[in-house]
């Protein structure tokens, strides 16, 4: 079990993940912010493997990262387990993904990549399975999320500076193309109540939920205490969805250092 003492960093203490879980991450409103700074955070314990099923844009050089970028999986699976295998004086976060798809977009490796890899020899894997375009809000189009197979948790994302505002192209991510399929009239309010629906619909960035995973939403950009009323209502919403079983739901802001969490018996 990872620590959960006080003197645990504060965002891997809150989600509480199981020494060398694999962790799914979907939705939008910040999901590669929040898996580089759990990364950073968990690089105390051990190593730390970060994967993406989808695509992503290269890492930048200050993060510090060993990149492992190659259409070569049986390689990339050498060089990981040699990283690991042999670096026994300083722990390292390796980011492993295939080959230039566009000049400034890597490619995702399979749900199956992990399958092989050896558990005990990183504290934690870290999976980035969908994408947003930086939105904080998105409905999922057929084929997505691509989640990493044999995960014990996953993350559904949102920012709360969706709120408020109405369902456009511009603040909710496809919503031209797919918001009939959700019930969602264009340009209706996104109230906590219709951010939660989307968040945990049958259909949304959770769909392929498997049994046994543990689901913790994440609610993302509640970077003052006066955004946490809504932040709280949201988490509400979503905990009494009913479509998914989620026991706690953990608000707070990656950029500003803030975390909380809401759970079911909150409601009581």
């Amino acid at each position: 079990m990872i620590p959960m003492n006080e003197d645990f960093p504060l965002f891997s203490r809150h989600f509480g993940f199981q020494s060398h879980s694999l962790v799914n991450f979907v939705g939008g409103g910040g999901k590669t912010t929040l898996i580089h700074k759990l990364m950073n955070e968990f690089i105390g314990q051990g190593h730390v493997l970060c994967t993406t099923t989808t695509r992503i844009h290269p890492p930048d050089s200050s993060e510090e990262l060993v990149v492992i970028s190659s259409d070569n999986l049986v390689l990339s699976k050498m060089l990981i387990g040699q990283v690991a295998l042999k670096s026994t004086q300083r722990n390292y976060k390796i980011v492993v993904t295939q080959h230039f798809m566009e000049p400034d977009l890597l490619k995702g490796v399979p749900a199956n990549f992990l399958e092989s890899i050896e558990r005990d020899r990183f504290i934690i894997f870290l999976n980035e399975a969908d994408g947003s375009a930086r939105f904080s809000i998105k409905l999922p189009r057929e084929g997505e999320p691509v989640l990493m197979e044999q995960a014990e948790y996953l993350v559904p994302v949102i920012g709360i500076d969706c709120l408020r505002k109405p369902a456009e192209p511009d603040t909710l991510f496809r919503c031209e193309s797919l918001s009939e399929q959700f019930s969602i009239q264009k340009g209706e309010i996104i109230t906590p109540e219709l951010a939660s629906r989307v968040l945990m619909h049958p259909k949304g960035v959770c769909k392929d939920w498997g049994k046994g995973m543990v689901i913790i939403p994440f609610i993302n950009k509640v970077d003052t205490p006066q955004l946490d009323p809504d932040a709280r209502l949201l988490a509400s919403h979503i905990l009494n969805s009913g479509n998914f079983p989620v026991s706690h739901v953990i608000y707070g802001s990656v950029q500003q250092g803030r975390i909380n969490s809401i759970s079911d018996k909150s409601q009581d």
